[in-house]
């Protein structure tokens, strides 16, 4: 397929939906506000996930099944670190830390008086439990305390102290996707990852399901939430949204108010639409990169993923500027780094890790097939290739169904492994059933995303970490590699911002070295808003903080706070 030049000329492609009346109006007849008077019940319009049909499940500890408005809005985190303000703590549940001398433990100090929304205190008797019950139970250990963790107590109703097995400054970050869960109700539950928990007892500003429908639920106010006067916000109504296209169909109708959606040609789309209310802010985010799954059962995808001339030779035929431009409508920016470095952690780039080490980051189609050849991957006379062992190299990338943008970057991926002889295809899947693959295993390769945190080493050591491997979503390909382990375990120890940054220019050479992923570029920060119901957003011109509604962006909480109904 030939691209064209004109990113314009691609939306024909795309089957945009945006002038299709009778989908417009089916959709708006749906999910339709009128206008509310002052005094009337607040309702914010959020679209933070994509799905054809859902369960109602809240289980936060379910990365793979829950509701993507479960954690931060049913429980509210610890400590929030804010990634736009030099990853300054926002103490919420907690109101400090404080690390031992030896920093061999840490005690956290709970708010006073605050309640479950079922009007039972919380303690640290939860947090307690909570730890624990991920302890005893790897499963729902999401964030890693199994490896860093030796033992709980609780001195006080507001004192938390964790023995660590070692030294590890970076644990309070580690902790940042931590959900406390009231003891009273799940210590009851029997098997803790299958609980659906469809009527959840929470701690955060909106634990109540008043209505939960295949086509929209509405997640109302915490009646005895501790920070009431903070929330101007009645009940956030969550339409259910397919896909890209869906949302487009939907934009003419003004109904919605916090979106997180990819919008071609977005001042035309959304924009005009409402001049006066619509606005959006599109700041650079975290690298995206292929990732294939090392620990395949396919013996033919084993022996070429774990090859890193195979590895870079797909790196060699990634037409990353057609998926910029074309695919993303010029939204992303292009990544040319090996270590799949981030734009905004550019005072951490350490050069030792580029240069030639960013060769297999050009389009050169010739190369890689050159580079298969010596390798000993032989073409068939279909033109697809075998591995040097003679076994036939076939898999799929998959991708969400409905992200269009991401659908045509893949599609453009596999166009370009198809010119050097890969046998590789897309496969959309719904996006519950994209993460059920990733965290089970059962996938061949994928285009994915991580999430950074105010430093580098989050995102890096989270989605290439043996600890993680396979444990949440943002590790995927199961890579280990006992050498990046010991800095990472080093980079945890170091108590000076100065040894941190020594260790992760180590982790970036060891990454340019051994090329476990292929970054493509860095995606946009997807975030739109409307002003005609709600003031209080963030916006370029007052960049306070991440300003996304999405699952992996514990600040949505923050941002919700700052929302107010217009008068």
């Amino acid at each position: 397929m030939r691209y064209p030049q004109d990113p314009s000329t691609a939306i024909s492609r795309r089957r945009l939906l945006i002038g299709t009346a009778f989908v417009a109006a089916t959709i708006a007849t749906t999910f339709s506000f009128g206008a509310r008077p002052a005094s009337a019940e607040s309702v914010l319009a959020m679209h933070i996930e994509e799905q054809t049909s859902w369960v109602q499940n809240f289980n936060p500890f379910d990365l793979g099944g829950r509701r993507q408005s479960t954690m931060d809005f049913v429980y509210e985190p610890l400590v929030i670190f804010n990634d736009y303000d030099s990853g300054k703590p926002i103490f919420r549940l907690a109101t400090g830390y404080k690390f031992s001398d030896d920093l061999k433990s840490i005690t956290y100090t709970l708010r006073d008086g605050v309640k479950w929304s079922d009007g039972q205190p919380l303690t640290s008797a939860d947090m307690k439990f909570t730890l624990e019950l991920m302890l005893k139970n790897p499963a729902v250990d999401i964030v890693g305390v199994g490896g860093s963790v030796a033992s709980v107590e609780a001195p006080s109703p507001t004192e938390v102290k964790i023995t660590l097995k070692d030294v590890d400054t970076h644990f309070p970050e580690s902790m940042a996707d931590f959900p406390v869960v009231p003891e009273h109700i799940w210590k009851h539950v029997a098997d803790p990852l299958a609980f659906k928990n469809e009527k959840p007892v929470g701690s955060g500003p909106m634990t109540e399901i008043r209505r939960f429908t295949p086509q929209v639920y509405e997640q109302c106010r915490n009646p005895n939430y501790w920070d009431a006067a903070s929330l101007h916000v009645d009940c956030l109504k969550l339409p259910q949204i397919s896909g890209n296209d869906q949302m487009l169909a939907l934009l003419p109708e003004g109904s919605m108010d916090w979106i997180g959606s990819f919008l071609p040609e977005i001042d035309k789309t959304y924009v005009a639409l409402d001049k006066d209310h619509n606005g959006y802010w599109q700041p650079p985010a975290e690298t995206i990169a292929f990732q294939m799954n090392f620990k395949t059962v396919n013996p033919a995808l084993a022996e070429a993923f774990n090859d890193i001339n195979f590895r870079h030779a797909f790196s060699l035929v990634m037409d990353r500027t057609a998926m910029v431009d074309i695919a993303g409508f010029g939204y992303p920016v292009v990544n040319l780094h090996a270590s799949g470095l981030p734009p905004r952690f550019d005072a951490w780039r350490n050069k030792a890790a580029e240069g030639d080490k960013d060769v297999w980051m050009t389009y050169d189609v010739d190369k890689a097939n050159k580079m298969l050849d010596d390798a000993g991957y032989k073409k068939g006379a279909d033109g697809m290739r075998t591995t040097p062992k003679g076994q036939p190299i076939a898999f799929s990338i998959i991708v969400p169904n409905g992200w269009t943008d991401w659908i045509d970057a893949v599609q453009i991926a596999t166009e370009g492994l198809r010119k050097a002889g890969i046998n590789a295809s897309v496969a959309t899947p719904e996006y519950e059933q994209w993460q059920k693959q990733i965290l089970d295993g059962s996938f061949d390769a994928v285009m994915n995303s991580r999430a950074d945190g105010p430093t580098p080493f989050r995102g890096y050591y989270q989605s290439l970490s043996t600890a993680f491997a396979g444990r949440i979503t943002s590790a995927p390909s199961r890579y280990s590699n006992p050498e990046l382990d010991k800095v990472f375990d080093a980079y945890r120890k170091a108590t000076t911002d100065e040894e941190r940054k020594k260790l992760f220019d180590q982790v970036q050479v060891i990454i340019a070295d051994n090329f476990p992923v292929v970054p493509v570029f860095n995606g946009p920060t997807w975030y739109q808003y409307s002003t005609k119901r709600f003031t209080g957003w963030v916006t370029k011109d007052e960049p306070v903080m991440n300003p996304e509604d999405h699952d992996n962006n514990r600040m949505r909480l923050m941002h919700l706070l700052r929302l107010k109904p217009v008068q």
